[in-house]
């Protein structure tokens, strides 16, 4: 737009220039004026290459007044090419710097494409390493996982070899103490036994329990349990005994309590016990005939014994039969002193073959001692 009015501008100058110039030069004319001495002609002329030299100057002057540019081009023209040419020898510089830059950037990107190239390979392999550590990671963990178990399984085959060579040392040691030392109660032997009541309050009950173990363990002293420092030698589970107790509490009329040893037993071990229970009840009414056959009474008394010995074998089955309680050897003691010797002296009375019958002499329990209540009578055929 700033062009535009200058040259607008150059115009209109150059136009009121040149029409004041014609107008001078027709004036000259006209009147054939002359400057320095010349002819009108020549100084038309003259004048007319005025009018054209302010036209130019005008123009010089004008553009010069509104563009620094020419100035430049007008007075410093030289200067100006030379800094062209200074320019223009950069710019090629410019140039070849840049192409080789151009150059090294392609290189640079060729570099970075097989960058690129390398980075995916190497990211797979990694991918792959990442993987084939993660086998191994599990592997690894199965494997110690493993260990463990067989650390675990180690220690335990340790306690068990252990406790092995401690129960071999122990039953080496239990088998020369049996050797050399007296084993006071047998596996299974009664130790004690207890008719209870069981219709009397839980507290009468504990105390006859009670009673039967510190019978049982003044009994065990005394046949040669060594005595420990509580003068307390038997051993039992305390859970045991108490079910025991809670069984005694929820039944009725009376049961039987026995204490059973549960192991050989030397002197120098405390008695290992077990609790076995029964029910108690009246098996044979006093004056009841329990056993009867005959006996062929002899004056020797071998013959005598065997005949006995049948007749208890026989009691002591139908006694088991009727429910009477045996010992841990299921057999039942000889009859007593004085029913023998009652038997002996009808013996020695008559040798004719006799009948006999074995009669209870008082009501007989379960728990009672069969023997003591029972009297063998001899009568005629």
């Amino acid at each position: 737009m700033y062009g535009i009015k200058l040259l607008l501008a150059l115009v209109v100058i150059s136009g009121i220039i040149a029409y004041v110039g014609d107008k001078i030069g027709m004036k000259v004319g006209k009147k054939r004026l002359s400057l320095f001495g010349l002819r009108p002609k020549y100084t038309s002329i003259i004048i007319t290459v005025t009018t054209g030299i302010l036209i130019a100057l005008t123009s010089l002057i004008l553009l010069m007044a509104a563009s620094e540019d020419v100035r430049m081009a007008l007075f410093d023209m030289e200067a100006m090419l030379e800094r062209l040419s200074y320019l223009n020898q950069s710019l090629s510089t410019k140039n070849k710097e840049l192409a080789d830059l151009r150059t090294d950037i392609d290189d640079k990107v060729s570099s970075l494409v097989l960058l690129r190239e390398d980075k995916q390979s190497l990211e797979k392999n990694l991918s792959n390493l990442k993987s084939e550590y993660q086998v191994v990671e599990d592997k690894k963990l199965k494997l110690e996982s493993k260990v463990e178990k067989l650390n675990l399984q180690k220690e335990a085959l340790t306690k068990q070899v252990d406790n092995l060579a401690y129960n071999i040392s122990l039953f080496g040691k239990r088998y020369l103490s049996s050797l050399t030392e007296d084993i006071i109660y047998n596996k299974g032997d009664i130790l004690a036994t207890k008719s209870v009541n069981l219709q009397q309050s839980k507290s009468k009950i504990k105390n006859e329990v009670d009673q039967l173990l510190e019978t049982a363990n003044t009994l065990a002293i005394n046949n040669g349990i060594k005595e420990e420092a509580n003068n307390f030698v038997l051993d039992y589970n305390q859970q045991e005994l108490d079910k025991v107790l809670e069984i005694l509490n929820n039944k009725d009329d009376k049961a039987v309590l026995r204490l059973i040893v549960a192991k050989n037993t030397l002197k120098n071990e405390s008695v290992a016990i077990n609790f076995d229970l029964y029910q108690d009840y009246r098996v044979y009414q006093k004056g009841e005939v329990i056993l009867e056959g005959n006996l062929s009474l002899s004056n020797k008394l071998s013959k005598l014994e065997e005949e006995l010995s049948e007749v208890l074998d026989t009691l002591h089955q139908k006694s088991i039969e009727d429910g009477m309680l045996t010992d841990n050897k299921r057999k039942t003691r000889g009859f007593s002193l004085s029913v023998v010797s009652s038997i002996l002296t009808q013996v020695s009375a008559t040798e004719e073959i006799r009948n006999f019958r074995i009669i209870a002499i008082d009501d007989i329990w379960r728990s009672d001692n069969l023997n003591d209540k029972i009297d063998i009578r001899l009568i005629g055929d």
